[in-house]
């Protein structure tokens, strides 16, 4: 990062938030910012690999523990819907609570349920394992985002989100090849059971570091937890995320479409009930205001879909590579390990760009990731896997890495202190959305294009993905000159609508900058 460029590595927020104390024992002193953001994304990094680590077990996990298809369907993916469905309930659980004193617990039941898996010699042992991790992924994960808001500012922050985005994206590819490691491996004769194992040293170093050390943040102990709310959030998640999960291996049975359509209604009485909330001067569970900035409603949008085409393409290559080229689920791996190496090289560079450069970055990494698609798609035509579609493959993660860190720095900067929970919870829920979607809509793609058409299946999944991708690189910048189209027409000033104009630091809009009510405050420059 610019060095001449770099603010204060603190905010104010941060500064005034104590660690917990402890009942009558001398409080242990804070940790620095940087060894925070080590420790955080630690934590983070524990929770994204096994989102990944498992499915390369799978195999094994169901030889030794007797599982049926159903069962280890469950085993794997009741993590993901544990996780899920309480991402932003967890998320407001911080901001009451205290964002470090969550985190430590979240990964005290992370670590703990992962020794249960790793021990687990019966299905239900192991899904209870699974959900407890889900549980507890879901009270750490959102703080990892809280507590790098409000510690960080400025260049110190964009750095920290980069790092935030490499441990998200890279840990699922990285999952996978660390996963295949210690299954060929077979540790000691242990067979699978390393891959929940590998988690408990790891936890118990973060809870070493962390434990009484970390920020509360900004707390709100005054209102009720919306349990309402969070019901309902809940329910839309699971019902949307269930059909998604299971309903392109079982064929979309009937059943699919309901459950979808009740999760959508779900999520209309959810955003309904937080309105009434509001209005009545209530705390909902996610105040409406933060998603009624036009700002974060794109950088959200954008994120879904880089997010999605992450997962499809992800889900795809796999079944390319090890069903129609019969290649090893470590080998499979490797291969896409070369995506994590360019969204890793991206996450730590895109900030480095030249500042006039920065505002068309949002635009441009769609653009270059529909181009990659394509290029992928002329590449394969053929059976095969050819070596320059890994070096394509290294491109469109440092296309996705340059989306997803500009696109989320500039949603977060805009959100006040207060809201950093909600916000938090929001994000780390639409790319868990976002992936599963994308997941869901290319394997369908990709198992019924054989019957539809006459193309490869491969090929029709990275033409679709290369619409998509099109699509949004042309719709961000649109949506962003008719929201300055409105916002110049008399009385729409976007800040005092939403009655945040105290509290915000930056308006997240490319290259536009806002009034700010820090003292010193300066503009920000199009790439910070």
């Amino acid at each position: 990062m610019n060095a001449a460029t770099a603010p204060p590595t603190r905010t104010a927020a941060a500064s005034q938030a104590r660690p917990p104390q402890g009942h009558g024992r001398r409080a242990r002193r804070a940790l620095a910012p940087r060894a925070l953001a080590i420790v955080v994304l630690t934590g983070q990094a524990m929770a994204s690999l096994d989102a990944a680590i498992v499915n390369v077990a799978g195999p094994a996990i169901q030889r030794d523990v007797h599982l049926s298809g159903p069962a280890l369907q469950l085993a794997v993916y009741s993590y993901l819907l544990a996780f899920a469905a309480a991402l932003v309930t967890g998320a407001r659980l911080g901001g009451r609570h205290g964002f470090g004193r969550l985190f430590v617990s979240g990964v005290a039941l992370f670590t703990a349920s992962s020794l249960a898996c790793g021990l687990a010699v019966s299905p239900v042992m192991l899904v209870a394992g699974r959900t407890a991790q889900g549980i507890g992924a879901a009270l750490l994960v959102p703080q990892v985002l809280s507590l790098l808001q409000v510690t960080f500012a400025g260049g110190a922050r964009r750095r920290a989100m980069s790092g935030y985005g490499l441990v998200l994206a890279a840990g699922v590819a990285a999952g996978q090849v660390l996963g295949g490691i210690l299954v060929t491996a077979d540790l000691f004769g242990t067979g699978w059971r390393p891959v929940f194992l590998v988690n408990v040293p790891a936890g118990l170093a973060v809870l070493a570091l962390a434990a009484g050390r970390l920020p509360s943040g900004p707390r709100a102990m005054g209102a009720r937890l919306d349990l309402g709310g969070a019901a309902w959030l809940a329910a839309s998640i699971l019902a949307l995320i269930i059909p998604l999960t299971f309903g392109a291996d079982a064929g979309w049975p009937a059943w699919a479409w309901p459950v979808l359509a009740c999760g959508a209604a779900a999520l209309a009485i959810f955003a309904r009930h937080e309105r009434r909330l509001a209005r009545n001067g209530r705390d909902p569970l996610i105040d409406p205001t933060l998603l009624a900035q036009a700002g974060i409603r794109r950088g959200l949008a954008g994120i879904f879909i880089l997010d999605a085409s992450y997962g499809g393409l992800l889900f795809t290559t796999a079944l390319y590579l090890q069903h129609a080229l019969h290649q090893s689920p470590l080998a499979s791996g490797l291969t896409f390990g070369a995506y994590a190496a360019g969204f890793a090289t991206a996450s730590f560079t895109w900030a480095r760009l030249p500042a006039g450069w920065q505002p068309w970055l949002p635009q441009a990494a769609p653009a270059v990731f529909a181009a990659t698609t394509g290029l992928l798609a002329w590449l394969t035509r053929g059976a095969g896997w050819p070596w320059p579609a890994t070096t394509v493959l290294v491109v469109a993660g440092v296309a996705h890495g340059t989306g997803f860190g500009t696109l989320a720095h500039r949603a977060s900067t805009s959100v006040p202190t207060a809201h950093a929970a909600s916000f938090s919870g929001v994000l780390a829920t639409t790319g868990q959305l976002a992936t599963t979607t994308g997941i869901a809509a290319g394997g369908t793609v990709y198992l019924t294009a054989g019957r539809l058409s006459t193309l490869p299946p491969m090929t029709v999944v990275l033409l679709a993905l290369a619409t998509a991708l099109t699509v949004t690189a042309t719709g961000l910048p649109v949506a962003h000159a008719l929201t300055r189209r409105r916002r110049r027409a008399p009385g729409q000033d976007e800040t005092l609508r939403t009655g945040e104009h105290l509290q915000m630091r930056t308006f997240a809009c490319v290259g536009e900058h806002r009034p700010t009510s820090a003292p010193n405050a300066r503009p920000l420059t199009p790439g910070s």
